[in-house]
């Protein structure tokens, strides 16, 4: 029993070590040998001294060891590892041999150790095609691949311009058969010269220049040591590349006319009768071939097993054929012993002659293919190396489809169940190819390797880590669901897959999730009255009448309820994961990603007609299904439209999620390219025209939708979004159909009014700014947009009649609530378009005559947390959460405008500038009295501290107009680019920026630097925990690390821009210490917040405008002595140095005439780089410590 083996893995080097050859070849190998082996194999593991050799006879264990065959088999021991191997998973080759071959090699072992002394081996990044070599960890030193000396990379590829077999395979153009035929001719005259050119040439398909002699072809016993010596010369050349693996051109169809020969030889020699008179022709190329094929090389292996599989698949046709003939002999003797008359003696004995020469070399035949199965296959279909494993599938495949006779058993089936758990994906793949043509077939005949394996085909189709894989295990799979082989539960494990993100998956499983629609509609077909009485009923209905009852929504109804089924499924399953999509949405700021109807329909689109003619599945929900549902409910009849009419009509959940498979449609038909499909052209496509009356069409067809299903905010929302893929230019173009969208608009503008839902005002949103994008439809649009300003902000002013809305806890609970409402839809209102004028606006109340900006800044300071009410302070948190958003566009469109007036060089009132100081004052305070009254980090106070550094510097484009030759026009703006308060630095922004890093530090594991003596020691008290993250599942604490991680990169992204815009961290005796803290941990916290930390570098914002880094340039002399060195603490600008290069600033639209060095300077838009003690310069390609390449 060989010692404990470590699972496969790939090797770079082109050295495995031997395993066992043919029996012959193992008895054979005795010629002497004095040198020890080496002591460390090539696989890498350390192995016991070898022993010397004894001239003893030895005892041959491979014929017992690996015999393979029925009788060794019991019941079910077919399909079950077997125990001889359990501890030899796919091992070099020399593992085979240990206890089989004794031989040593010394003139091999002398030549490898002089070699290995005289230089370590040069790097390389690839290796016969296969791993990369740095993929042997360094930790593995004491037992990792001993490595040889390597000259520059080369393709192994012989002359095929020169003599000799291999120039007429690869070089003379002739067929393969024609090649076989003149090497025959040669091998009549000359039988030892002939056998020599065959070998040659394998050794040559090998990248080997060395030859072999007759006198080597003649002396069968020393074909071990002789190879030895070609692999020791082989191994001098250090070639890594050879013609099976190798991409050069010349290297082109080589496997083809390498196969293709060895192919046609033994089928001359078949026809010839050479291959059964001449036994020892075979014998020796198997020999030598079987030699190679356990040879430590990987050339010399993959060629010989590539060939000696070729050899072994052409007598297997050689075996079908004869099967043939004894099939056709039996069926004639048994046709003449069966004849009444007179028998055809002289036939009859010319047939059993004939039939015993087809049986004796069908034994011969049988017998060769045992011995190369078990000299080949057995050992090479676990090779180390992944190809020639994929090469011994494929050929196993071909034997299979060729002789089922003898191969469809689970003495070989099992190979490719065994195979199907395979490390390597391009093994797999071939498994699973060659399992789908032999499945195809014959699928009934393996149903014992099916209830075996079946398990582990859907396994690999639900959860392989590769999509290739997965890909080809679907289509496995469905082929035995078209058998009837799969059970209910495996067929709704597949299914689901239709929802799965990767679009490769749901397209492979389309055709298996629509094959049982189609079973589903048959099935209530039938159960109606069959399909010749639908047609009878329905057959004269126009198809261009999408709102009456219609044969074709039978399959509607089918396609509704499988989906629902496998929805609600997943809504079982995976709570967990729909929490993690929603937690996804809020990473990105974001709507909520598509729904898996949505996703699923993108496939569904092209396989079922009533998905891609969208306007039948419209005029199915439009219809009124509660009307039939009455009538059957009262009539008796059983007529076939009545038995329709019941069959057809859905439940709500089933209308849910028809109108999302409808959205998904509409965006399909009417979208000119598709995200995820785009260069693929649809055949389908509608032209323009039609596209248009589409169009139009849909706009008359969402009032009606709104109509029966705007009073759920859910389903209204999802008809909101057929809106966004309206072409507006229709309308914009034909007058004539304005009136149809604004209608459209009005019914809109209703739902805005009628819900609170928050995924729809985002839909009503999206469709106002749709619309407003067109010149000749935005009036109409911002009509109707002041009408739904005028509403909200009446509403405001009806509250803030009643009391002072900047005071916290003077409102109930449901007043609160309607407040929250106002604002939220205040908040929407103020994204779609300029609400400066509106928000300006003084009121007409005597009660209320405050613009409404004053009112939502005052009601900011709500946001002052004097005394904790568990009651009401969530409802107020919301309350200023939407009035900060409101205020924060107002800003925005404000800066919109006055930059404009700037550009234009236009006159600002001083009336105007004035209020504008007062308000972003007010705002700025009232912020950071909301985000300072608190002691830790919940939403209110992150978003509060964020939208103040926002706001900061969406007035930083000001400071060129105030300092420049606008300056006397504009220095009354100066106020506007007042920093915020130099004490914030150490007594709120850093404390907000510690808790966030320490959330999610304690969130990811991560250990975080300890400060540095100039900076203020880690607080003790941890940020309360939540009592529920003990009982949160794996996905659950990875959607919320996910928050944490978007906290934590959003709040230092805002910081990061307020001080390269300056207005945070650029002056007073604190001036810096926020920079510093940022990159504290820049290391530690993943490679997002790296990657935001990284622009406060110079170097790595002029790389990223396409410069170069600056040189570190020592100043000389008196210079040196008149600039004082930059403290590594803390840095102050020094306007007076011009020579630093610099970037522009972010917030500001470069010019052309800027970029220069005395330019930026002037505009102070560039910080001294910051010198830090701890991050010490890395040199190029160095990854730094901690750092992931695939991110954290």
């Amino acid at each position: 029993m060989s010692p404990s083996r470590l699972p496969l893995m790939e090797t770079s080097d082109n050295n495995a070590t031997s395993s066992p050859a043919s029996a012959s070849a193992s008895a054979s190998a005795s010629a002497p040998a004095s040198a020890p082996d080496l002591s460390r194999r090539r696989s890498g593991r350390v192995v016991r001294a070898p022993q010397k050799f004894s001239p003893e006879p030895q005892n041959d264990h491979s014929s017992s060891k690996r015999k393979r065959g029925p009788d060794r088999d019991e019941e079910d021991a077919e399909n079950e590892s077997p125990v001889e191997e359990e501890d030899e998973e796919l091992t070099d080759p020399e593992e085979d041999d240990a206890g089989e071959e004794q031989t040593v090699r010394p003139k091999s072992s002398k030549s490898k150790q002089k070699s290995r002394s005289k230089k370590p081996a040069a790097k390389r990044t690839k290796v016969n095609g296969s791993a990369p070599a740095d993929i042997v960890s360094a930790s593995n030193a004491p037992v990792r691949l001993p490595n040889r000396p390597k000259k520059t990379v080369r393709v192994a590829i012989a002359h095929p311009d020169g003599d000799g077999l291999y120039a007429d395979i690869f070089g003379s153009g002739d067929s393969s058969e024609d090649v076989a035929h003149q090497w025959f001719q040669r091998y009549r005259q000359d039988d030892a010269k002939a056998l020599t050119d065959v070998i040659n040439c394998v050794l040559l398909a090998a990248g080997c220049d060395q030859q072999l002699t007759e006198d080597d072809i003649r002396d069968p016993d020393n074909s071990t040591n002789r190879l030895a010596e070609l692999e020791d010369a082989y191994q001098q050349t250090s070639i890594s590349d050879y013609p099976l693996i190798s991409r050069a051109k010349s290297s082109k169809n080589f496997r083809e006319l390498l196969i293709g020969f060895f192919e046609a030889l033994v089928e001359v020699l078949q026809e010839t009768d050479v291959l059964y008179n001449d036994e020892e022709l075979l014998d020796n190329i198997q020999r030598w071939v079987g030699t190679m094929s356990s040879s430590s090389l990987r050339p010399f292996r993959h060629t010989a097993t590539t060939v000696g599989l070729a050899i072994l698949t052409s007598l297997i046709q050689v075996a079908q054929l004869l099967d043939e003939r004894v099939t056709k002999a039996n069926q004639s003797l048994q046709s003449e012993n069966n004849r009444r008359d007179k028998k055809n003696r002289h036939l009859v004995e010319n047939t059993k002659k004939a039939l015993d020469a087809a049986n004796r070399n069908r034994e011969f035949v049988d017998e060769k293919v045992k011995e190369l199965f078990d000299v080949i296959f057995i050992h090479r279909y676990r090779d180390i190396d992944p190809k020639i494993r994929s090469e011994c599938v494929e050929a196993l495949g071909t034997w299979i489809l060729t002789l089922p006779t003898v191969y469809m058993a689970p003495e070989y089936l099992r190979y490719l169940g065994w195979l199907l758990s395979d490390v390597s994906v391009s093994t797999r793949l071939e498994v699973l190819k060659q399992l789908a043509r032999i499945l195809s077939k014959d699928a009934e005949k393996l149903a014992h390797f099916i209830d075996r394996f079946r398990p582990r085909l859907v396994e690999m189709a639900t959860q392989d880590s590769d999509i290739s894989v997965r890909v080809a295990a679907i289509g496995v799979v469905d082929i035995l669901r078209a058998s009837g082989m799969l059970e209910p539960v495996e067929v709704d494990s597949i299914s689901k897959l239709l929802f799965d993100s990767e679009l490769r998956i749901r397209k492979a499983v389309v055709g298996f999730f629509t094959a049982l629609v189609k079973e589903l509609i048959e099935n209530k077909v039938d159960d109606i009255g069959g399909s010749d009485a639908l047609e009878e009923v329905f057959g004269d209905v126009d198809e261009n009448d999408y709102e009456s009852l219609r044969m074709d929504w039978i399959n509607i109804k089918s396609l509704a309820e499988n989906l629902a089924v496998y929805d609600t499924q997943l809504d079982e399953e995976q709570d967990e994961i729909r929490h993690g999509l929603d937690v996804a949405a809020d990473v990105v700021n974001a709507n909520v990603p598509e729904s898996r109807i949505a996703l699923a329909t993108q496939v569904l689109y092209e396989k079922i007609p009533e998905v891609s003619n969208w306007q039948i599945l419209a005029g199915y929900l439009l219809f009124d299904h509660s009307t039939s549902a009455k009538s059957r409910q009262s009539s008796k009849t059983n007529s076939i439209e009545a038995a329709t009419k019941k069959a057809v009509a859905p439940d709500s959940r089933e209308e849910v999620i028809l109108l999302e498979v409808l959205a998904a449609a509409v965006k399909e038909s009417l979208m000119p390219s598709t995200e995820h499909d785009r260069h693929k052209k649809r055949t389908n496509k509608p032209e323009t025209d039609a596209q248009d009356d589409a169009a139009i069409k849909l706009a008359s067809i969402i009032p009606r939708l709104l109509s029966k299903f705007g009073s759920d905010p859910v389903t209204a929302a999802i008809v909101l979004r057929l809106e966004h893929f309206l072409d507006l230019e229709v309308f914009q173009q034909l007058r004539q159909n304005s009136a149809t969208y604004d209608k459209l608009l009005d019914d809109i503008t209703t739902q805005f009014n009628r819900h609170v839902d928050q995924r729809l005002l985002n839909e009503v949103a999206a469709a106002f700014i749709h619309a407003r994008q067109y010149e000749e439809l935005e009036e109409l649009t911002d009509n109707k947009l002041a009408a739904l300003w005028d509403n909200s902000l009446n509403s405001l002013r009806g509250i803030d009649k009643i009391c002072e809305l900047s005071a916290r806890l003077n409102l109930d609970r449901a007043t609160l609530s309607e407040l929250s409402q106002i604002l939220m839809k205040i908040s929407k209102l103020a994204t779609i378009s300029d609400c400066v004028d509106v928000l300006e606006t003084p009121g007409t109340s005597r009660d209320s005559d405050r613009p409404a900006i004053n009112i939502l800044t005052g009601i900011v300071h709500r946001g002052l947390l004097t005394e904790p009410n568990e009651e009401l302070d969530d409802p107020e948190d919301e309350i200023v959460a939407f009035a900060i958003k409101a205020c924060q566009f107002y800003f925005m469109w404000k800066v919109r405008r006055l930059r404009s007036m700037v550009e234009n060089d236009e006159d600002i009132p001083d009336s105007d500038v004035d209020q504008m100081i007062l308000l972003r004052r007010e705002f700025i305070t009232n912020l950071i009295q909301t985000f300072s009254s608190r002691g830790f980090n919940d939403d209110l106070r992150l978003f509060a501290a964020g939208t103040a550094c926002d706001l900061c510097g969406l007035f930083v484009f000001l400071r060129q107009a105030t300092q420049g030759p606008q300056a006397s026009k504009y220095r009354k703006l100066l106020p506007l680019l007042e920093e915020m308060p130099p004490a914030l630095i150490t007594q709120e922004i850093i404390p907000i920026f510690d808790a966030a890093e320490r959330a999610y530090a304690k969130r990811a594991n991560k250990q975080l630097n300890e400060p540095v003596e100039d900076e203020d020691p880690l607080d003790d008290e941890l940020p309360p925990e939540d009592d529920e993250d003990e009982e949160l599942t794996a996905q659950e604490r990875h959607a919320a690390e996910l928050k944490s991680e978007k906290i934590l990169c959003e709040l230092t992204g805002k910081l990061v821009l307020a001080i390269l815009a300056k207005t945070i961290d650029h002056s007073g005796p604190d001036a810096g210490k926020l920079r510093k803290r940022l990159n504290r941990n820049k290391t530690k916290l993943g490679n997002n917040y790296k990657e935001i930390v990284a622009y406060l570098d110079e170097d790595h914002l002029r790389e990223l405008r396409g410069g170069k880094k600056k040189p570190a340039v020592k100043p000389k002399g008196k210079e040196a002595a008149k600039k004082p060195a930059l403290s590594a603490e803390l840095v102050i600008e020094d306007d007076d140095d011009d020579e630093n290069p610099a970037v522009d600033d972010p917030f500001d639209e470069p010019e052309p005439e800027e970029g220069t060095v005395e330019d930026l300077r002037q505009r102070e838009l560039l910080d001294d780089p910051i010198e830090d003690d701890e991050e010490e310069e890395r040199p190029v390609g160095e990854p730094m410590e901690d750092d992931d390449v695939i991110g954290d």
